[in-house]
């Protein structure tokens, strides 16, 4: 009998060790290395596995490995990719034996998936799963440079098989998992992979936690998708799209037949992106186009020429240049598309003009004689109505006819110029009525209607102009956005405050005069921080100072200690009435808002 492989030992290669293709070694299982990904087989655990580790465990490892050395390749470190063999490399770690038998092969990437390929071939091992298949078929295509043919025949597979494969990969990495875990049948992940992938994962769960067979989901799947054929869009991109029951009618053994869309949301963004298209070429010609779901049907009538619900033929054409003349687009399932019209929409109007145009019989109208003329002369037709109202592109022409000559206006005109200027300006200030009582501006300025401000602000002489002027720049640098809470200094109007400044160039230090609501921002720790580096003109600190001015005897040296160390609002008091000149001294808190602190 035969003793366990394991059982001799044998001891790793020398080293530094020289490898050559075909060469056949004892690698110790450490030196081998599995590549991230490289392997088409991703499920071990089956039963095939456990028996396939017991039997390492009794006879050792039989049939070798294929290994290709690694990139930069040290003869004193050898370390080698795994090609084929991975199943029995994880049994032997298992088992704890020491070496393994290994060919190895000088293969580069492309030469190593043929080789993994070839070794799991079903004669010599257990068949792969559809789904090893497929993500396998996935890498080894994109080795070949996306070429079909090639990898097609090195993987001695019909074109057919390929495809399918490929089609397989848009069922749901889950999908896919269960598939190779054999939790599913072929048949499953072939009609999950036809749904969107949001939608597979719970269906995934029914199918393994109710059982449901192949048929069963089939049907299912039938009574979800949606008839390509009634389909309003353009189904030119359909014809390659994984969720056309078409393309997997033709590569797979289940599929819910031909001309099925198995995506509703996608089928849903193109109906609604054709019916959206449509309506726009619609409105060239009405200019009131809506869907069903955007207006009752108690909201509109049909238009018509003549009969009891007409208007008249004069009337009628004079309704076409109505902003109300409309029509209807249907999103009802089986109707999408279908167009209703015209209709108007304005319904006292329509009333009124049926009414005008099937005016009732007059009362005790002698009938007429056959042999003689009509009792009552036949009355004018009324002239057709002007429309209700003109369609509101033709109303936004005349918007911006109205504004170019407004514009053409001002350039002409100085006064209605800065009457445009001091309205936006009032605006920009937040419209305060207390600048037009300054300025003397009539009560109807404050309407809050542009063209009262307009009118009212034209009717004012330079002076007046110039007092509005002068008031609304107050109130706007004073008090526009200082209740919109924003952080200190980010203020658009603050930024510009600032910008002004330092544009101008104000001597900020000769600006500032500290006064008691400036003190009272302050915390008292604060106080004494700022009074200790506040300068005089001449160099003193306000602690000097105030220590050299009010010490009680000449050796007292403390204070400026007993004013900053009593309650804060005296020493705010103190602050008021201080002589001490504080007329070069600018805070850091004014300061870094302009560059570095100052002193």
């Amino acid at each position: 009998m035969n003793a366990p492989l394991h059982a001799f030992s044998p001891a790793a290669p020398a080293l530094p060790l020289a490898v050559s293709d075909g060469q056949l070694l004892h690698l110790p299982p450490g030196w081998i290395e599995v590549q991230p990904g490289f392997n088409p087989r991703t499920f071990f655990e089956g039963d095939e596995f456990a028996a396939l580790a017991e039997s390492v465990k009794r006879i050792g490892v039989h049939q070798a490995l294929w290994v290709r050395p690694q990139a930069a390749f040290d003869p004193a470190a050898p370390r080698f990719w795994l090609i084929a063999g991975e199943r029995r490399l994880r049994a032997a770690t298992a088992a704890g034996l020491a070496a393994v038998p290994a060919m190895v092969r000088l293969a580069d990437e492309r030469q190593a998936l043929i080789l993994a390929d070839l070794e799991n071939n079903p004669q010599f091992r257990v068949n792969l799963s559809p789904a090893e298949e497929a993500r396998f078929a996935r890498r080894f295509l994109a080795e070949c440079e996306g070429d079909r043919a090639e990898a097609a025949t090195l993987l001695g597979w019909s074109a057919a098989k390929l495809e399918a494969r490929l089609l397989l990969l848009h069922a749901a990495p889950a999908v896919l998992d269960a598939l190779a875990a054999r939790s599913i049948k072929l048949g499953h992940a072939e009609l999950l992979a036809g749904l969107p992938e949001s939608t597979q994962a719970g269906t995934l769960a029914k199918i393994v936690g109710e059982g449901i067979p192949v048929a069963a989901l089939k049907e299912r799947i039938r009574g979800f998708a949606l008839d390509l054929g009634a389909a309003i869009f353009d189904k030119t991109d359909c014809a390659a799209c994984p969720h056309n029951s078409s393309r997997q009618a033709a590569l797979f053994a289940e599929a819910v037949g031909e001309g099925r869309c198995q995506n509703r949301a996608c089928h849903a963004d193109k109906t609604r992106a054709a019916l959206d298209a449509q309506k726009a070429a619609l409105q060239t010609k009405y200019p009131a186009v809506f869907l069903d779901t955007e207006r009752s049907p108690e909201s509109h009538a049909p238009l018509g020429r003549a009969g009891p619900g007409g208007v008249g033929e004069a009337q009628f054409a004079a309704c076409q240049g109505c902003r109300h003349f409309a029509a209807r687009l249907s999103t009802r399932p089986g109707e999408e598309g279908k167009v209703e019209a015209p209709l108007c929409v304005h319904l006292p109007c329509h009333r009124e003009k049926v009414a005008a145009a099937n005016p009732p019989p007059a009362k005790g109208a002698a009938a007429s004689r056959p042999d003689g003329p009509p009792a009552v002369p036949p009355a004018s037709p009324a002239p057709p109505a002007q429309a209700d109202a003109s369609p509101k592109k033709v109303e936004a022409w005349v918007d911006g006819w109205l504004r170019r000559q407004a514009a053409a206006a001002a350039a002409r005109d100085p006064d209605l110029l800065r009457a445009w200027l001091l309205a936006a300006l009032y605006r920009e200030a937040g419209s305060p009525e207390a600048a037009l009582a300054e300025a003397g501006v009539a009560a109807a300025a404050g309407s809050g209607r542009r063209a009262d401000q307009i009118a009212a602000f034209y009717a004012l002489d330079a002076e007046g102009k110039q007092r509005l002027l002068l008031a609304l720049v107050q109130h706007l640098v004073l008090h526009r956005d200082a209740r919109d809470g924003f952080a200190p200094g980010e203020s658009d109007t603050v930024r510009a405050a600032r910008a002004s400044l330092a544009a101008a160039g104000v001597d900020l230090a000769a600006a500032f005069v500290p006064d008691a609501e400036f003190w009272k921002t302050h915390t008292k720790a604060g106080l004494e921080s700022l009074l200790r580096r506040a300068r005089a003109p001449g160099g003193e600190t306000f602690a000097a100072w105030y220590g050299r001015t009010h010490r009680q005897s000449a050796t007292d040296d403390k204070a400026f200690e007993r004013l900053v160390g009593g309650k804060r609002d005296d020493l705010v008091a103190a602050l008021e009435t201080a002589a001490f000149d504080f007329s070069a001294w600018l805070p850091d808190a004014i300061a870094r808002r302009f560059g570095p602190p100052g002193g």
